[in-house]
Formats: C-alpha cells, sequence, structure tokens
C-alpha cells in the first residue's frame, strides 16, 4: 500500500503506516448522508392531489400510482449512484503519515492528496460520532489543524471512518511531537 504514495513523496521521506477506512461505517455515512436526499425526492414528487388543470379549466386526474412511480424511480437512480459512487471512492480512500507529513489520497473519478507538514499541525482532535458507537466497529475521525486554520474552520484534513481512533491518534501524535523536537533542536 506504501507504493500508492510514491507519486508524491520526497527523495528523504518514508511512509510510516497506512490505514484504510473501515468499510461499512463509510458506507453509513454516505447512506445516511442520502436518506435525506431520498426524503426529499418523496415529498417534491408525490403530490398532494392527482389532479391537474389544463387552460380551458378541464381537470383531468392521473393514476395515482404514476407519481409514486417517477419518486420510486428516482430513489432506485439516486442510490445506484451513491453505491457506485461510495464504491469508487472507498477504492482510493487511504491515510498515511511520514516521518514529514500526514498524507490523505482520495477521489472519486481520480486520485487526489492531500497532505499537511508536521510543522504545520496546530491541534489534532479525536471525534467518535453516534453513528460511529451505533455500527460498533470502534471507529471514528481524527482532525487535524494547520497553524494556519484552526480545527473548527478547517477539518479538511482528516482521517475518517478510521478504526481505532484512540491508538492511531497517539503514534500520530507521538510522530508529530518528535518532528517538531527535531525542528526545535535544528534552530538551537
Amino acid at each position: 500500500m506504501t507504493d500508492l504514495f510514491n507519486p508524491i513523496l520526497d527523495k528523504d521521506e518514508e511512509i510510516i503506516k497506512v490505514y484504510k477506512p473501515n468499510k461499512a461505517k463509510m458506507f453509513f455515512s454516505y447512506f445516511f448522508c442520502g436518506f435525506w436526499l431520498w426524503f426529499w425526492v418523496l415529498f417534491l414528487f408525490v403530490p398532494d392531489s392527482c389532479s391537474v388543470e389544463d387552460t380551458a379549466g378541464n381537470t383531468t386526474t392521473m393514476p395515482w400510482w404514476i407519481p409514486i412511480t417517477v419518486a420510486i424511480t428516482v430513489i432506485a437512480i439516486c442510490i445506484f449512484l451513491e453505491i457506485l459512487f461510495f464504491a469508487l471512492n472507498y477504492k482510493n480512500t487511504f491515510y498515511a503519515y511520514t516521518n514529514k507529513r500526514i498524507v490523505i489520497r482520495k477521489g472519486i473519478f481520480g486520485v487526489d492528496f492531500k497532505s499537511l507538514d508536521m510543522e504545520m499541525i496546530g491541534a489534532v482532535t479525536v471525534n467518535v460520532s453516534l453513528l460511529d458507537k451505533l455500527i460498533g466497529k470502534n471507529t471514528g475521525t481524527i482532525v487535524f489543524g494547520s497553524m494556519a486554520s484552526p480545527i473548527n474552520n478547517a477539518g479538511v484534513f482528516k482521517y475518517a471512518n478510521i478504526v481505532d481512533p484512540y491508538a492511531i491518534y497517539k503514534e500520530v501524535k507521538n510522530v508529530i511531537d518528535e518532528n517538531k523536537n527535531k525542528s526545535k533542536a535544528k534552530v538551537n
């Protein structure tokens, strides 16, 4: 898995550890986001009445099953697209940390990399949500904030749906602290 990060590594940079998000937790995150979309599709596509008035004032009654069929079809398409996007995103999502930075690899149609230098990490938090607890897979999210952008505003550097987030937090935090200590020693 470390070969996945080769395109962006520096000469003297080494991958220390690579993580893959928990598949079940990531799927349920997608599912719950899509649930609200399905709800609104039903709400918007199923009218209160099935009668339509034309310009001449004639009222025509539409069969009850037409709007329901349209809503079910739209929901089925949304579910299909949601599963497709999930599969593509899951296939490309990996998290790693090196001796110099944290790296996030993800993408749906292509592969995108985000990285944050260890020296620039200003805060690290662990979030275990209600969904994490309900699924019961010991998952959570680790969020890294840079010194230039605090955690409550950024949130873009995160290891989402990761298994055993507290242990990983400790590992990464130790590497961050070691890296910062080395930087301080070089300055002195």
